[in-house]
């Protein structure tokens, strides 16, 4: 999609989806970036892609222990987002953040990046459970820059390259 027209496409007089998803975009990474840090923000990256990996489990989970659920959007945005949150608090609480320990604090830039990358990830995630026809009624803007399949690989991928650029250097003795 040219980025251009998509920019164009952007409606910036009216409050519109394209504008709702940019503010909540810039305010996600502003939460994320100063409000939790460094490490927190890799152990949140690291829970929503546990729980994307088990949402694709999750009807198998379900009916192994009898659980009927329909595949609704709202049903899959909570089961991924309630799975995210019990890793988060699972995962921050256990001796995996010290694996993220390379500097006493990481750089604003790092964190930023990681909040911007991360937040991305997660909107797309979010996205990418609406069916073809909901993916379709969306403002071209949120289409092109969530929605499409290059898009999608690009903010899944993103935060893993990130964190093996951002990991810094271990002393091994």
């Amino acid at each position: 999609m040219d980025i251009q027209t998509t920019i164009n496409s952007i409606n910036w007089n009216t409050l519109n989806w394209d504008l709702f998803v940019l503010v909540i975009f810039a305010v996600g990474v502003l939460i994320y970036s100063f409000f939790l840090g460094r490490d927190r923000v890799f152990v949140i990256l690291i829970s929503g892609y546990i729980s994307l990996a088990l949402l694709n489990k999750a009807p198998l989970i379900f009916e192994t222990f009898g659980i009927q659920i329909n595949d609704s959007f709202a049903n899959t945005t909570a089961i991924f987002i309630g799975c995210l949150v019990v890793l988060f608090f699972i995962l921050s609480s256990s001796a995996f953040t010290s694996v993220f320990d390379r500097s006493p604090t990481g750089t604003a830039l790092q964190t930023v990046t990681i909040s911007f990358l991360q937040v991305g990830f997660i909107i797309s995630v979010i996205i990418s459970f609406l069916s073809f026809e909901e993916t379709n009624t969306l403002p071209l803007f949120v289409k092109s820059v969530f929605a499409e399949n290059q898009t999608q690989s690009f903010w899944l991928l993103a935060p893993l390259i990130s964190i093996l650029l951002f990991r810094g250097k271990r002393k091994i003795y």
